[in-house]
């Protein structure tokens, strides 16, 4: 039976170590493959929570994790802050339909477009935090500058601001004034009005009961008088309506009848006319004839005149003739 030798032992854990690196490297994320971008950004906060090896997310797909925390002073200020240095992974981002730009350059080209880095919850329980890069355009700012590698801007997180707003609060005063409305609360509560109030306040009730009752009947009987008096109201104009229905009738016969007499009278009235143009027409038959009777008459009238004279001259005309 053959011994195994140290030299195999050996030989079979190196092999395996060998495939479990080589494993990694193919099946793993390629963390040990990919070209890493490192950038750095500046709070002004605290960052309990963040930790070396937290994600560095945008809109929720990790692109990077933290490397590193410190404190930094600046020198021109002598505020402190606090420095964290991120590792990207630039493949995770792809413009499709652009050509490739390189690492360095990308990442402030896309801080003027308006990257931003913030902290955010991953999770209330545990209070872990992590890195969100965003474009936020407009935003105020904060950036340190002057430094090595590319910085992105950070904007302070929701926590961060609403501690701000917060600060300039004054608590004190607040309080105060909560107090004092409180007190004086409590004196009108306490006041025998108000409890008078209250005493009163089942009566009020009960009459306000009664009130309401006492419209509702008055709103019922009204109601049902006044569907009386409409349905009367509308039976005495339906009337109405009869009554000038039948009037316009006789008024379409009268005025039917009356134009009637009206073109007969007028027709008559032409006749009339007519006959009076002929009997005035001077070159008319009645015309001439009038006119031969007014010349025999004034004929006759010269010598009766004449006859008249001579009677007055020597009446013994009369007895002798001539």
């Amino acid at each position: 039976m053959s011994r195994t030798t140290p030299t195999l032992i050996g030989a079979f854990v190196i092999g395996s170590l060998v495939l479990i690196v080589a494993a990694v490297l193919f099946f793993g994320s390629g963390a040990f493959r990919e070209n890493r971008l490192s950038v750095v950004s500046f709070f002004n906060g605290s960052v309990a929570g963040l930790r070396a090896g937290a994600p560095v997310t945008f809109r929720g797909v990790p692109v990077g994790e933290v490397k590193s925390l410190g404190v930094r002073v600046i020198p021109n200020t002598g505020d402190l802050v606090v420095q964290v240095n991120m590792e990207l992974v630039p493949g995770m981002v792809a413009v499709y339909g652009a050509e490739p730009v390189r690492e360095q350059d990308g990442i402030p080209d896309l801080v003027q477009r308006g990257l931003t880095a913030q902290l955010v919850k991953e999770s209330f329980v545990t209070g872990l935090l992590n890195v969100e890069l965003a474009f936020r355009p407009g935003v105020q700012t904060s950036r340190v500058g002057d430094t090595r590698m590319p910085e992105v801007p950070t904007v302070p997180g929701d926590l961060e601001a609403l501690t701000k707003q917060l600060q300039t609060v004054d608590i004190a005063a607040t309080l105060a004034t909560f107090q004092r409305t409180l007190e004086s609360l409590n004196a009108v509560l306490a006041s025998r009005e108000v409890g008078q109030a209250v005493k009163d306040l089942p009566e009020i009730t009960g009459a306000l009961k009664h009130a309401l009752a006492s419209v509702e009947r008055e709103v019922t009987t009204f109601s049902r008088t006044g569907r009386d008096v409409l349905g009367r109201t509308d039976a005495s104009l339906q009337k109405t309506l009869g009554s000038i229905d039948k009037l316009a009738i006789n008024l379409d016969s009268e005025t039917a009848s009356t134009l009637s007499m009206l073109r007969e009278t007028l027709a008559n009235a032409n006749a009339t006319l007519d006959g009076t143009r002929v009997i005035l027409d001077p070159q008319g038959q009645t015309v001439l004839q009038a006119q031969h009777a007014i010349d025999d008459l004034a004929t006759t009238a010269a010598r009766l005149r004449n006859f008249a004279e001579r009677v007055d001259r020597d009446p013994s005309v009369l007895v002798r003739g001539r």
